[in-house]
């Protein structure tokens, strides 16, 4: 059962990464579905109702459907407390977060990524060296936002020291992305076109042709 869960998810991931959102959201829905015709409602299924409400509430706000996003991010948050289970919660914290900075509320947002982090951090691994680069990526693009460049920039180079390190390639091409935004906005033109240029690398190293293309057009053919 829990094989099966993790390839659905799996699934899903792959929507994401061609960047087709509506058909993600079909997805967890769809899984989401399947689920609540499972009993018990133990704790391992707390566990898989909370990871698929954080990725079904990703998609969501990726869709700008705001008010659907924070009931699915809460409804992830509620099931990840009850699973009991360390990772799943410190996922469904980061989501929390990002959802929470999404929506302006900018200190709430840091006090989820800073739980998320502080728990990752504590898990041992490769899971755990991954959320923690995940949480340092969204905490260093947090920082940015809210006027603090040079903490930002510190923790998107951590956050891409980590994920390099495990070989987790569309993690280090999301860093590289979060500073081209940062350096984009504070009027840096060569250099956010380079860290772009390197995100496009990392994009294609994962197989992501449409993000990478993507980039590509905003870049306009400056990418080699």
């Amino acid at each position: 059962m829990a094989g099966d869960f993790e390839s659905s998810l799996d699934e899903g991931v792959v929507y994401e990464q061609r960047l087709d959102w509506e058909g993600a959201l079909r997805h967890y829905e769809s899984v989401l579905l399947d689920l609540e015709t499972e009993s018990p409602h133990d704790a391992a299924w707390q566990s898989r109702r909370g990871s698929v409400e954080m990725r079904r509430g990703n998609a969501l706000m990726v869709l700008r459907r705001m008010d659907d996003a924070r009931a699915a991010f809460d409804s992830s948050l509620h099931a990840a407390k009850a699973s009991g289970d360390p990772i799943v919660l410190a996922r469904a914290l980061m989501g929390a977060g990002v959802f929470a900075g999404s929506s302006g509320d900018t200190t709430r947002a840091e006090r989820f990524l800073l739980d998320s982090l502080d728990r990752f951090s504590r898990i041992e691994g490769d899971e755990g060296r991954q959320g923690a680069g995940w949480a340092l990526l969204n905490l260093g693009s947090l920082y940015g936002k809210t006027g603090r460049l040079d903490l930002g920039f510190v923790t998107l180079e951590k956050a891409r020291e980590r994920l390099h390190g495990i070989g987790n390639w569309v993690g280090v091409a999301a860093t590289w992305e979060a500073q081209a935004q940062l350096r984009r906005a504070i009027g840096d033109e060569d250099r956010w076109r380079e860290d772009l240029a390197e995100a496009v690398v990392f994009y294609d190293k994962q197989g992501m042709a449409a993000k990478a293309d993507q980039l590509r057009a905003i870049l306009k053919g400056k990418v080699l």
